[in-house]
């Protein structure tokens, strides 16, 4: 939903299903539940934390990474 709480049009052309089924559909706009979206990894957590943030500059030498280079 957007922020003040409508739902999103469909774009002018694409039809608009339930079944999730119709995601592979091209033109075809799929409407979800939270449940489901959750089922499809939509609210999945993929950031980094903060320790593998610092170790993934852990390879960099000193004059890269003050140069950001």
């Amino acid at each position: 939903m957007t922020p003040n709480k409508r739902p999103l049009e469909p774009a002018a052309g694409a039809l608009l299903s339930d079944d999730i089924a119709d995601l592979l559909v091209p033109g075809v706009m799929v409407e979800v539940d939270a449940a489901e979206a959750e089922s499809l990894g939509a609210f999945e957590e993929t950031a980094l934390t903060e320790a593998e943030a610092w170790d993934a500059n852990a390879d960099l030498q000193t004059d890269e990474a003050r140069d950001g280079e």
